[in-house]
């Protein structure tokens, strides 16, 4: 498209026809603008198919629009990659990271391409940013997201290049910010949000002329009475309007779907008279003023630069040499403020902002400790946001606190029920809302709501399997073990992710079970049942790995199956025992739970059972008095003490059980006892150990937390889950030290 307009407009206006080549050049130009806002504008409309669990309608779209082209053009390209990003982060399956990243490397060699010739031509598609930069926005996206797939594997090495990969995107980043903050800041000193209709104007007539938002110059008398480029400039209009309402994707208004509270139970409840029921818009910062073009600039660089802010301010100190290579440091507010501020896009980069932000706060493992409140409230939060008599929010995300970027609450919640409203046939959104009220206690009513929706009606395979396992991890907090067993197994005919490790879990469900009944707590009728399944899947789960694997690795939660299983067979033969079970000390279940976690999810009549089967049921293996079993079983005791107002209790367990067999104090200085048996429990228990001097002394002491998360910190080795839990590690420290400045 830019070699065409290029080798254009190199004809001069010396020729004889000068001015009607010129005439004829500023056509082209115009007509190139145009289809290249219709090509962004058919991306953005196939991703939300995608979110909407339409999957094929979305990649057919494309397909057509690939064939209109006759070549793969840059924005469908990154389209593409974006389908596979979500595909392979929701199921975490070889084949999908394998497909997604080809396809991301190709969408920045075709970003960097498209770039450099927006640059010679100097076709310009935006009134606010200098020609090239969408591309410099989809090259920088296409680098996030493929460094991220390598982030997720919770390896280090794969963290370590995925860092080395995003110092290619940061300088570019940090370049289209800055032009973007300036825009923005034009904006409120002109006293409106809205953009002149000069150059940004939505699509209107004029004494029979138009001017549209997506040409960024005034139009000559000619071109404004074509009728060609006002049919075209009208259809992206209508594009554009349909895309903000929801209705672009063929669904009925989204209006009538939207909710005022979490759950089943709050399905058939009218919307509040002071709520905001405009969808048609759901920002100040996009309506159909707003160029196609201009909005994928913004919501892409607010997206990817948060984003990347607050992966950087996650990244624990075992690869932190690598962040010297990259050269900065990230913000973990900064990073959730541009996030929420894409969330408010009416596009899938607002989808993935939000995606990301639900992970972050709400997530099977939060990186926002719900314990770990710092900093304390100091106003009522009940309400995230005050309204005004017509029932328009008055705080702005640039006014969101520290506190309220920690604690987000009813936005959170309002931004979640507007994405089921706009996305009805999508069994993503309605995960995403159970894991919400998952974290916020309300387990019974996660379930209630997952079970909700036939799973075999759900068309992305990889939502079908996310869902599956999330109401497993639920249903075993809340002690159902055997329905949770039910569950992982079925995993293995749905998702391609570790048989190993969904066998071994289910196996420990059992276990529990079995243990269960034999002290009583649950019927017996099944015991043997419960025990031969127990065996079977426990000890068959190490028999899997190899054949479900990720990028021929061994998952960081295969690595940890591995490693107890073993322990059990070491345990079974050290006490010559003949049943394999009574050789397995401390409870799997319940230190997977942790992983989960599940303690800060679990009621209280659940934490009492936890507590209960900690520390009363008995067998050989327990009653060697293991030092390292006891050590991993004096860490979940105290977590349910904490969990169950027992916060003293509980933080003199790990005093007096745990810490000395971690660290020691000598000349002043912290020594490691560095263990092997377990080594997530070490760095765990002095983290754990900072939440209860949190719990007991409040801002008080937050002297001594820092003290302890750093020394949880600087307990630092390449270990499985070390990624997982030096990011918590990391994200309290962060906390505490703002706190404290």
């Amino acid at each position: 498209m830019f070699k065409v307009f290029g080798a254009l407009s190199g004809k001069g206006s010396s020729s004889p026809n000068g001015s009607s080549t010129r005439e004829s050049i500023n056509e082209r130009r115009t007509k190139l603008i145009l289809k290249e806002a219709n090509d962004f504008e058919i991306a953005l409309q196939a991703m939300d198919y995608v979110l909407d669990d339409r999957t094929e309608e979305g990649l057919a779209l494309l397909k057509e629009n690939e064939k209109v082209n006759g070549q793969d053009q840059t924005i469908t390209v990154l389209a593409k990659g974006v389908i596979e990003f979500l595909q392979a982060t929701l199921s975490f399956e070889m084949d999908e990271i394998k497909n997604a990243s080809v396809t991301l490397g190709k969408a920045e060699q075709l970003s960097w391409k498209s770039r450099t010739e927006a640059q010679k031509s100097g076709l310009r598609n935006s009134s606010i940013y200098p020609p090239g930069t969408v591309y410099a926005v989809t090259y920088t996206e296409s680098c996030l997201l493929h460094a991220l797939l390598m982030l997720f594997t919770e390896s280090m090495m794969d963290a370590a290049k995925a860092l080395l990969k995003l110092r290619k995107a940061y300088s570019m980043l940090h370049e289209i910010m800055e032009v973007v903050k300036k825009s923005e800041l034009s904006r409120k000193v002109s006293g409106s949000s809205a953009i002149s209709v000069e150059s940004n104007g939505s699509f209107i007539s004029e004494d029979g002329k138009f001017v549209s938002a997506d040409i960024p110059y005034k139009l000559s008398d000619k071109e404004s009475n074509d009728p060609e480029l006002w049919a075209f400039a009208e259809k992206i209009y209508k594009m554009r309007k349909m895309r903000l309402s929801g209705s672009h994707i063929g669904n009925t208004p989204a209006i009538s779907r939207l909710r005022s509270g979490l759950g089943l139970s709050a399905s058939n409840k009218p919307t509040p008279e002071n709520s905001s029921t405009d969808l048609s818009a759901l920002s100040d910062e996009v309506a159909e003023r707003q160029a196609t073009i201009d909005e994928f600039i913004h919501s892409g660089v607010n997206l990817c630069y948060g984003i990347l802010q607050v992966v950087l301010s996650l990244i624990p100190p075992a690869i932190g040499a690598v962040l010297s290579i990259v050269g900065f440091r990230g913000s973990r507010e900064e990073g959730l403020r541009l996030i929420w501020k894409a969330t408010k896009d009416r596009n899938v980069h607002g989808c993935i902002g939000l995606l990301a932000l639900m992970f972050y706060y709400d997530g099977p493992f939060q990186f926002t400790d719900v314990d770990f409140d710092i900093p304390a409230a100091t106003t009522n939060t009940t309400k995230s946001s005050d309204s005004d008599s017509e029932g328009e929010s008055t705080i702005s995300i640039d006014e969101m606190d520290g506190h309220m970027l920690l604690h987000p609450g009813h936005i959170l919640e309002e931004s979640l029920l507007h994405a089921r409203a706009l996305f009805p046939n999508s069994a993503l959104w309605l995960l995403n809302e159970a894991r919400m009220l998952s974290s916020r206690g309300r387990l019974q009513e996660a379930v209630e709501l997952l079970d909700s929706i036939d799973i075999e009606t759900i068309h992305m395979r990889q939502v079908k399997g996310l869902l599956v396992f999330d109401r497993a991890i639920t249903l075993s907090h809340m002690q159902q073990y055997e329905r949770a067993a039910e569950d992982l197994l079925s995993l293995l005919k749905i998702s391609d992710w570790s048989h190993a490790f969904y066998t071994y879990f289910a196996g420990c469900c059992y276990l529990e079970n079995y243990r269960m009944a034999k002290a009583g707590i649950i019927p017996d009728d099944k015991i043997e049942f419960y025990r031969n399944k127990a065996e079977e899947l426990i000890f068959g789960a190490p028999k899997l790995l190899g054949k479900k694997t990720f990028k021929s690795k061994n998952l960081p939660l295969d690595r940890l199956m591995i490693r107890k299983v073993e322990q059990f067979k070491s345990t079974q033969k050290k006490l010559g025992l003949k049943d394999p079970l009574e050789a397995i000390a401390t409870s799997p279940v319940r230190e997977i739970a942790y992983f989960y976690n599940g303690y800060n999810r679990m009621c209280k009549k659940d934490l009492e059972i936890a507590q209960k089967m900690l520390t009363e049921y008995h067998n050989p293996a327990i009653d060697q008095n293991d030092p390292d079993q006891e050590l991993v079983k004096n860490i979940l005791v105290s977590l349910t003490l904490r969990r169950l107002g027992k916060v003293s209790e509980g933080a003199k367990l790990l005093d007096q059980k745990v810490l000395p067999s971690i660290y020691y104090m000598q000349n002043g200085k912290v020594k490691y006892i560095k263990k092997t048996e377990d080594p997530w429990a070490y760095p765990t228990a002095l983290y754990e150990r900072a939440l209860f001097t949190w719990k007991l002394d409040g801002m008080d002491n937050l002297a001594e937390c820092k003290n302890w998360l750093v020394i949880a910190q600087n307990y630092a080795s390449d270990y499985e889950l070390s990624t997982r839990v030096g990011m918590k590690i990391k994200a309290a420290l962060d906390r505490v030290e703002e706190a404290l400045n």
